[in-house]
């Protein structure tokens, strides 16, 4: 006899409510088929897991989660059940543990915290996948600082909150970058990058050559990388260290002109300016970083650009225009 709905997502908390994070057993695998099969053409499933998961045990909310986020990889809507397993991964901050001090010993977990740790990790890789098709959703739980200086605290406790709190931090967009000593100027592309060592990176390898001091790429940047440029704030119309753009900050902080991000490269002011990969944050597979260069500019353009921020008044003798 073919199970209803209801008792599909019944049987389903049943089967899981004392997972442990392990490998899924016979029972758990049967009745993830089964929920997973009719909530494909059944969305009133998805909503019903949505309203409940809140009412299940701990195991169930883990497990239930990951089925919703193989789901909308599958193409289901993220927007039915995204909030839900958001808000358990909020819901659940509260009981993991706290690091003392820096300078005291690092806090060991209690065996509640050990197990719902290794549940919380199934719970955020579904929050990450919701996340990535949920930008507005993202932006909200952003503004929100307390669960993401939460979510940074435990990155040594939990995988799964590192990769939560880089899926927040991440932004797209586009960047004017302009190099006054030419005159020259491009407009960068870029999806989900959080820091902006990450985005000097992804930058000098879409711009090559085009921009004197600029490189050849011979091959992936795994181990780091180094600053071809002075990477220098829009507010400032001369190369200055004070006027940094600073690579440990977010690419969401960079100053904006008239709405858009944007960077001046000057030559070095400090050499061996360098970073290594850990800058490159954790690969999300759901929300992988990239970066293309869209267009170079015009030379009016580049113009226009460095007249308006008052660099073209500073540095009027290397005009080749």
């Amino acid at each position: 006899m073919t199970s209803t709905s209801p008792d599909i997502l019944q049987e389903l908390a049943a089967a899981s409510r004392d997972w442990i994070g392990d490998p899924p057993g016979g029972a758990m695998l049967s009745t993830m088929r089964a929920f997973q099969a009719a909530a494909t053409s059944d969305e009133s499933l998805l909503r019903a897991a949505a309203a409940t998961m809140s009412s299940y045990e701990a195991g169930s909310i883990a497990w239930i989660a990951v089925g919703l986020g193989t789901l909308v990889e599958r193409g289901a809507s993220a927007e039915l059940t995204g909030p839900a397993v958001l808000a358990q991964v909020a819901s659940w901050l509260p009981a993991l543990p706290t690091p003392g001090a820096e300078d005291e010993s690092p806090v060991v977990p209690t065996p509640d915290q050990a197990m719902r740790l290794a549940r919380f990790q199934f719970l955020c890789q579904s929050a990450v996948t919701h996340l990535a098709r949920l930008p507005d959703l993202r932006e909200a739980m952003f503004s929100d600082s307390a669960v993401l200086a939460r979510l940074d605290e435990l990155r040594s406790y939990s995988p799964g909150a590192w990769w939560v709190h880089e899926a927040l931090i991440k932004t797209s967009g586009t960047l004017v970058a302009l190099h006054p000593p030419t005159g020259t100027g491009l407009r960068l592309r870029f999806t989900n990058v959080s820091n902006c060592f990450h985005l000097f990176t992804l930058l000098q390898t879409a711009v090559g050559t085009r921009i004197p001091g600029g490189r050849l790429r011979a091959g992936a940047i795994t181990r780091g990388d180094d600053a071809w440029w002075h990477y220098g704030s829009p507010r400032s119309p001369k190369a200055d260290l004070g006027a940094s753009i600073w690579g440990e900050g977010l690419v969401r902080e960079i100053p904006r002109v008239d709405g858009e991000l944007v960077i001046l490269l000057w030559p070095p002011v400090l050499q061996g300016r360098a970073w290594d990969a850990g800058f490159f944050g954790p690969h999300l597979d759901a929300m992988p970083a990239e970066a293309t260069l869209e267009r170079m500019l015009t030379p009016e353009e580049s113009r226009a650009w460095l007249e308006k921020l008052g660099v073209a008044r500073a540095q009027k003798r290397w005009w080749p225009f």
